[in-house]
């Protein structure tokens, strides 16, 4: 119980300091719960254009960049990297996620995190009770906004990483470029 504890202590909204945090914003340089980023990114049009990820499931510190189906986890570049380098079981289907800007719809960002199937599946984050989250935003007092459901994790169907990796066979009939000339002016000769 208490790694799970200290889990949840990590991935802490660093704006309010009581939900739990999934998204992360890189202009911000902070881990936000779904209220809190709403409260924020949508006071002006500004703070909207902040470009915001999910939290790397392994971390909890760092934008996630990677999908691993196989784990049904998103990944930050190092963490994805550690996870993936010697991995000697079979290869794991992964593929890029991209972050997002503006402050989207449910509809729209329950497609930007790849959420589905909303009604059949538990939270990802339940409490002891098995309620749900706690904090102000999801406790009854307020505001909801629909986000509660968001937390259930099913990934849509993907192509595989390896399927944009080009091999490094010399058969990829690439041809060298010449070299520019110098800029005119320049002399190559270091007569002094």
């Amino acid at each position: 119980m208490k790694a799970e504890e200290e889990q949840q202590r990590r991935r802490l909204c660093d704006y309010c300091d009581d939900a739990v945090a999934l998204l992360y914003c890189r202009a911000d340089s902070a881990k936000l719960c779904l209220a809190c980023d709403r409260e924020v990114h949508s006071t002006n049009q500004l703070f909207s254009k902040h470009t915001r990820s999910q939290l790397c499931d392994a971390c909890d510190a760092s934008p996630a960049s990677i999908f691993c189906e196989t784990e049904h986890s998103v990944f930050c570049q190092n963490c994805d990297w550690e996870r993936h380098r010697l991995s000697l079981s079979p290869p794991h289907n992964r593929r890029p996620i991209e972050g997002f800007t503006d402050y989207p719809s449910v509809a729209e960002l329950v497609t930007i995190l790849g959420f589905e199937d909303l009604g059949e599946k538990k939270t990802l984050f339940l409490g002891e009770e098995g309620d749900g989250l706690s904090g102000p935003e999801l406790d009854g007092s307020g505001f909801d906004d629909g986000y509660s459901d968001l937390f259930v994790w099913d990934s849509p169907a993907v192509i595989s990483l390896d399927d944009l990796i080009v091999s490094s066979d010399s058969g990829h009939n690439f041809q060298a470029l010449g070299v520019p000339p110098l800029p005119k002016g320049r002399n190559t000769s270091s007569a002094s």
